[in-house]
């Protein structure tokens, strides 16, 4: 029951941050109402959790080691975000990527500095899950937390690295992202006729591939599973020239639905492989048998 309202409350989120912004992954257009919209959704994820008590320290370490990083970590985001973009110097594009280059510099040390904390992350590890997720083992002052106050049962030793890790892992992405386009613009006529050799484009309804991006999202197959679904959406945006732009509002609609399967075109497409697999079956041409002399 936790999981869905979790869940909901994600999607809509994101949805409000890309209403606020245009797409949150690129720009921060207005810190404040970004703020109230992430603050808020942390504060309803606490209302949550004292509506919906934990079953077990199992469904406990999941909600502190997976579902609250995954909202918290967009709070970190917007904040950083906005700070990058607002310190961008105005000069040669040179100058740009420099600027760039030192904030990567910032993120990578920031990785190094919590480097077994970050590899537990990386890793999925579990065996020390007790002691990291669980809010009756918190610590005075956990690893990254030294100058934060405590949450009032709301946080665990490790919560709030993991969403911090999850945020400046999308930094990163983002950061690169503009590296990457400034190197483009040097030469854009040559990376176009680059690119345009290998375009491929989405000649579907765009509902069916929001239903792909959240297959994969919810089973975990990119990026050990920590993939965001944002970057999924943006990696088909950009592979298949498509516009996605309302995929949390095209994810609630379908789950909205009431007569047609909520995986409309995921059973298309496994009906289609059976179908394909049973006619390749059906026809075996015989094998000749060697003439004997």
């Amino acid at each position: 029951m936790l999981t869905s309202h979790v869940e909901e409350l994600y999607s809509g989120m994101l949805e409000q941050l890309d209403a606020i912004n245009g797409s949150v992954k690129d720009h921060v257009q207005n810190l404040n109402e970004s703020l109230h919209c992430t603050v808020s959704a942390l504060g309803q994820l606490r209302e949550l959790v004292r509506e919906h008590q934990f079953s077990n320290d199992e469904a406990e370490i999941n909600f502190f080691k997976y579902q609250k990083p995954h909202i918290h970590c967009w709070h970190i985001y917007v904040i950083e975000m906005h700070h990058i973009l607002v310190g961008v110097p105005v000069g040669t594009d040179q100058e740009i990527r420099d600027y760039y280059t030192d904030e990567l510099g910032v993120i990578n040390r920031f990785f190094r500095r919590y480097a077994f904390q970050y590899q537990y992350y990386l890793a999925d590890e579990d065996a020390m899950d007790e002691d990291f997720f669980l809010t009756r083992n918190k610590t005075d002052f956990p690893p990254g937390q030294e100058d934060r106050h405590d949450q009032g049962g709301f946080s665990t030793n490790l919560g709030y690295l993991f969403a911090k890790f999850r945020a400046y892992e999308m930094l990163r992405d983002a950061i690169i992202r503009r590296v990457r386009f400034l190197y483009q613009q040097a030469d854009s006529a040559f990376m176009s006729e680059m690119m345009g050799a290998k375009k491929r484009w989405w000649s579907g309804d765009k509902v069916e591939l929001i239903e792909i991006a959240y297959g994969i999202y919810y089973t975990h197959r990119i990026n050990g599973g920590k993939a965001e679904i944002a970057d999924i959406i943006e990696w088909l945006e950009e592979s298949l020239h498509v516009d996605l732009a309302q995929a949390y509002r095209m994810f609630i609609d379908i789950r909205r639905r009431k007569t047609v399967s909520y995986t409309k075109f995921l059973d298309e497409m496994r009906e289609a492989i059976r179908r394909h697999i049973e006619e390749s079956l059906k026809y075996k041409p015989k094998k000749k048998r060697p003439k004997t002399e």
